[in-house]
């Protein structure tokens, strides 16, 4: 059994539809059914999330670029009714 150290809750895979919305918001059943499959750790639906609300500036940004597990959360959560009513105000 693998060792854990203090500060790793956050490479754990998210593994319940109740925790998707806990860091997400109340996203769609879809959304959530999507992320679950993308076996994402806590830490890329985080940084995927804050992307999504628009927070941060484009120089924030420059060390986390959009790759991988993120940009695939970050376009699943783009496509979602939460977040896409923001994008239009």
């Amino acid at each position: 059994m693998p060792e854990f150290m203090k500060g790793d809750s956050k490479r754990l895979p998210v593994t319940s539809s109740v925790e998707v919305r806990h860091l997400v918001g109340p996203v769609g059943d879809d959304t959530v059914l999507a992320i679950l499959k993308c076996d994402a750790s806590v830490e890329d639906l985080e940084v995927a999330a804050s992307y999504v609300q628009g927070e941060g500036s484009a120089l924030d940004r420059v060390g986390h670029p959009m790759i991988g597990k993120v940009a695939q959360l970050y376009d699943i959560l783009s496509a979602d009714q939460l977040y896409a009513a923001t994008d239009e105000r």
